[in-house]
């Protein structure tokens, strides 16, 4: 399977866990540590826009595309009864990691294609 293919799916796969992470419902116990929900946020995000960065080559495309991803996701948060809000410092910190994601992915890249 050549990688660029294997990228693809990865982003696919990426972009549902997003969803199901971000879908779970909030009553459940959560994990012993605790880390900065904003931190998860940009961390997410960023692998999201890393991924897709390396598959497509419009980044300001694919900037819009994730925080309208990101938005919907609040919205579905805000409606659907899983003790979720919808807040717009995560989006906030969704567009920051998608952007820095996206920054690395056109460096690598530009670096992969010159040689």
């Amino acid at each position: 399977m050549r990688l660029d293919v294997l990228v693809k799916w990865a982003a696919i796969g990426w972009t549902i866990a997003i969803f199901i992470g971000c879908a779970w419902p909030s009553d459940y116990p959560s994990p012993d540590f605790t880390v900065n929900d904003k931190v998860i946020h940009v961390s997410i995000f960023g692998l999201w826009g890393f991924l897709w960065g390396t598959v497509y080559r419009f980044p300001l495309r694919l900037f819009v595309i994730g925080v309208l991803y990101g938005f919907l996701i609040e919205i579905y948060q805000l409606v659907m009864p899983i003790n979720r809000n919808f807040e717009w410092l995560d989006l906030a910190a969704d567009a920051v990691g998608i952007a820095g994601g996206l920054v690395v992915s056109v460096i690598l890249m530009r670096r992969i294609l010159k040689g």
